[in-house]
């Protein structure tokens, strides 16, 4: 319970900090592409994605996201993150239905906060990002079915899917990080 009062607290903090800030949504994206190290990192170790670092910085990411979108004065463009995250969700969450051991609940919870951030930029980031990141699971299969590895072996999805998010992010014209 004290883990969500935190979150809570760290959201308000960042949502009110992005209304303070221009910068913020760049070191926003910054810290995103930050979460997404480490949850590629800690699925690539252990096959799960840790909710309690997904579930916070989709709140964090919101309440800051929101914030820019009050200063910015272009609300719409935080609806349509929602949306995004909220399509991203429902997409992997109906995966996840017909195949839970091909695709397990924290890539459903991670394709939420995925969305969010991507949706920032426009929906068809996201939809980019999850393509990426399949064509990327894809191919690492069939190296380790060309090395004769593969048959008995299991892809994590999450840092698939963060690797397409984040090179989205990084090449997109709209992307706060300015590489686009």
């Amino acid at each position: 319970m004290a883990r969500h009062r935190l979150a809570a607290a760290a959201a308000a903090l960042a949502g009110g900090t992005a209304a303070r800030f221009a910068d913020i949504e760049r070191l926003l994206f910054i810290a995103w592409l930050a979460a997404l190290a480490t949850l590629s990192w800690h699925d690539l170790r252990t096959r799960r994605i840790p909710t309690a670092i997904v579930n916070p910085a989709t709140a964090v990411g919101a309440a800051t996201l929101a914030g820019a979108a009050w200063r910015s004065g272009t609300p719409l463009r935080l609806g349509v993150a929602a949306a995004t995250a909220a399509g991203a969700y429902a997409a992997f969450a109906a995966l996840h239905a017909l195949n839970p051991k091909g695709l397990g609940y924290g890539d459903v919870r991670l394709s939420g906060l995925l969305g969010l951030f991507l949706g920032w930029l426009g929906p068809a980031a996201m939809a980019t990002a999850a393509l990426v990141g399949a064509l990327g699971t894809g191919a690492a299969a069939l190296v380790l079915l060309g090395r004769r590895r593969g048959l008995g072996a299991t892809l994590p999805f999450g840092p698939f899917l963060a690797g397409g998010a984040a090179t989205v992010a990084l090449l997109h014209a709209e992307s706060p990080l300015g590489l686009g």
